[in-house]
């Protein structure tokens, strides 16, 4: 391969990304240009290398709320990549492979695959008419956040807050994808843990039986849930979540350790970044790795694929999720590699 560093590090930790070179190397497919707007750490680097190695025409951005790598950036320009972190040159692209809808304004883009809940959200308010491959929709990216974003928090934890997990308590803002994952990995480390939600039914949910759940519209006063945990972390997908509740100030007051794990600010105008670990930005950003890349391997390859979607036609206009038979796929195919003990998330996210 050209590009021997980006390589090396895919042979051994991204086996999806290592066939997608092989796959994008046919007729066709290198004339499309391009869009990559994705936190860009050396794991973004190698997610673009099936678009390197083929010679697509590549631009390259990170979302503004999210972390980059200044060694990244670097990396990116020795191989001759425009980075463009204010997406001023983004204009004349044909497929945008996007993260928090920052680059809906593209007007030149004939499909998009967006990454987060966040974006799939703001996609979906403001209707769209051409293809948008919503990646979140998936298993996969289920499977990304259960163990890769779960393995991610903790280690920023124990790196940037404290060594000791057990014991402390949490209160957890959110049960989706994200939460659930999170959850994980503290319970696990002995930690106690209640979670809030606004969706009954999400809260239903059989995984986590050792966390107490609380429906958010049942909270009454929120000071007693306050002086019972040391730390808050949002998990919501909901932009300004914290803000927009009657508790913001009483948050603020509390003394709380305060943690965001969304893509966006979950907190809002009325939480400074001094107030939240890490700036409001998510805690696992801090990391040089802030997922580790075997968890987003699969993810990406999925997130790329919206380039060989659109060029065999298989994409509808409007938001739609990431193929059933490609997503449940990539699932099996990531348990036959990795080996990891995948009965939980099955019992949870089934086929």
């Amino acid at each position: 391969m050209k590009h021997r560093q980006l390589s090396d590090i895919a042979v051994h930790e991204a086996p999806f990304l290592m066939r997608q070179v092989q796959e994008y190397s046919r007729a066709g497919l290198s004339g499309y240009s391009l869009v990559n707007n994705t936190p860009l750490t050396m794991s973004a680097t190698v997610k673009m290398l099936p678009f390197i190695e083929n010679g697509f025409r590549l631009h390259t951005s990170t979302p503004s709320f999210l972390g980059r790598d200044p060694d990244a950036i670097r990396l990116m320009r020795e191989m001759g990549y425009d980075f463009d972190a204010d997406k001023e040159r983004c204009e004349g692209a044909d497929i945008l492979l996007d993260c928090c809808a920052e680059l809906r304004g593209v007007k030149s883009a004939k499909a998009v695959a967006e990454l987060t809940r966040t974006g799939v959200n703001v996609y979906k308010a403001e209707g769209v008419d051409k293809p948008v491959l919503s990646v979140d929709d998936s298993r996969l990216k289920a499977l990304e956040t259960f163990y890769g974003t779960s393995d991610g928090f903790i280690r920023a934890y124990k790196e940037f807050v404290s060594p000791q997990v057990k014991g402390k308590k949490f209160l957890l803002f959110g049960f989706g994808k994200v939460g659930k994952g999170i959850l994980r990995g503290l319970l696990a480390e002995g930690a106690r843990c209640t979670i809030v939600d606004t969706d009954e039914t999400a809260l239903s949910s059989p995984f986590g039986a050792g966390a107490k759940r609380v429906l958010s519209s049942e909270i009454t006063a929120i000071g007693p849930l306050l002086r019972d945990h040391e730390v808050l972390v949002t998990a919501t997908g909901r932009d300004s979540f914290l803000s927009g509740t009657p508790w913001a100030g009483e948050i603020l007051a509390s003394g709380i350790k305060l943690m965001n794990m969304g893509a966006a600010d979950e907190f809002g105008p009325l939480f400074g970044e001094k107030d939240v670990v890490n700036g409001k930005k998510p805690i696992n950003f801090q990391l040089k790795r802030p997922t580790l890349l075997k968890f987003l391997d699969p993810v990406f390859y999925a997130h790329n694929s919206v380039v060989a979607l659109f060029h065999d036609g298989k994409l509808k206009p409007g938001l739609q999720p990431l193929p059933k038979e490609m997503d449940d796929a990539l699932v099996r195919e990531w348990h036959s590699f990795w080996k990891v003990d995948m009965s939980i998330f099955l019992s949870i996210c089934p086929e």
